[in-house]
């Protein structure tokens, strides 16, 4: 997909990979929407206020996602990929993980992710007639084997990669594919408070490449329909 005057929806885009996604297609002649709790983070961020469009939401409420959605298409006239980059994280021994912590972990990274799509087809059937369309996942190799200390994250990131799977062959009558993108560590906040010690594998400008190179297809997903930032980085 060429992304020039396209409009690519992102999730907790104010920051970390959706930021740095957020410039990288604004570059490339995307319009852009930076979805996100945090937009004040944004503020002094040199982005086209013709290309970009600023809004604060939660993608747990689809009250309020559907009200995001509509203020796109209202003034770009369709929402062409989105990219499902909100997600949260906590590094914590299994055995003393309580139910806030899972159903908080799992209402962002997949919960987000179920509301998200949902209301991104659903307002796609009545404006966008069928044209090709596009959801990007952002998982993690966590997803794909697990790590210690981070087991309700890593299972998170295993759904959103499943439904990624599940989704692309079900919405194929629908014209939207789906694609699992799956950073390692990444040099984001979340990363530095997670690992304070350690040093990331990624920057999030090296994993917006691989993004976009997703999307205008140069970069393509494996038989899982998973693409491993690793393989395209080194």
């Amino acid at each position: 997909m060429d992304v020039k005057d396209k409009t690519i929806f992102i999730t907790g885009g104010a920051d970390g990979i959706g930021l740095a996604t957020a410039k990288k297609l604004l570059f490339e002649g995307a319009n852009v929407v930076i979805y996100s709790l945090d937009v004040d983070k944004v503020k002094n961020e040199n982005l086209d206020s013709d290309k970009v469009l600023i809004l604060k939401g939660n993608v747990r409420f689809r009250n309020q996602v559907k009200k995001a959605m509509k203020k796109a298409i209202k003034k770009f006239g369709s929402v062409d990929v989105l990219i499902n980059n909100a997600g949260v994280a906590k590094r914590e021994n299994f055995l003393e993980t309580d139910n806030k912590d899972w159903d908080f972990i799992f209402d962002v990274n997949v919960k987000g992710i179920f509301i998200c799509t949902q209301e991104f087809i659903n307002l796609g059937k009545s404006k966008m007639d069928k044209r090709e369309r596009m959801v990007v996942n952002i998982a993690s190799g966590v997803g794909i084997y697990g790590s210690a200390g981070l087991a309700v994250y890593s299972a998170s990131k295993a759904a959103v990669i499943n439904i990624s799977q599940s989704l692309n062959d079900e919405l194929k009558d629908e014209n939207v594919k789906l694609v699992a993108v799956c950073p390692g560590s990444t040099d984001t906040k979340m990363f530095q408070k997670l690992f304070p010690s350690k040093s990331a594998h990624h920057t999030p400008e090296q994993v917006a490449e691989v993004i976009y190179k997703t999307i205008i297809g140069e970069i393509k997903p494996d038989d899982r329909l998973i693409v491993d930032v690793f393989q395209h980085t080194r």
